[in-house]
């Protein structure tokens, strides 16, 4: 088992590789769509060191769209030039 809150347990986790929300979840064992609200909060508070999140963002794998002005951090639901619903998710980084 891993030591540590649940929220250094992912950064810890992001410091070594990057993943997206799906393998965060998974990684520490909570639920996909609380990992967004994790991460907003880590983002905020790495804001105050010299490290950052670094966010490839989500793209549409039919068009090619990529959500490049997204603010929020969960999953898009669809593509808003094709309206397709097949997203990459976003992958996330500590650097």
């Amino acid at each position: 088992m891993r030591q540590g809150s649940l929220r250094q347990q992912i950064m810890d986790l992001l410091g070594q590789e990057e993943m997206n929300s799906l393998q965060i979840s998974q990684a520490v064992g909570v639920a996909e769509k609380d990992v967004a609200s994790h991460l907003e909060h880590i983002s905020r508070t790495l804001a105050r060191t010299a490290r950052t999140l670094s966010i490839e963002p989500p793209a549409c794998l039919g068009c090619g769209y990529i959500f490049k002005e997204r603010k929020r951090l969960q999953r898009p639901g669809r593509c808003p030039r094709c309206k397709g619903s097949h997203i990459r998710m976003a992958t996330y980084r500590i650097s």
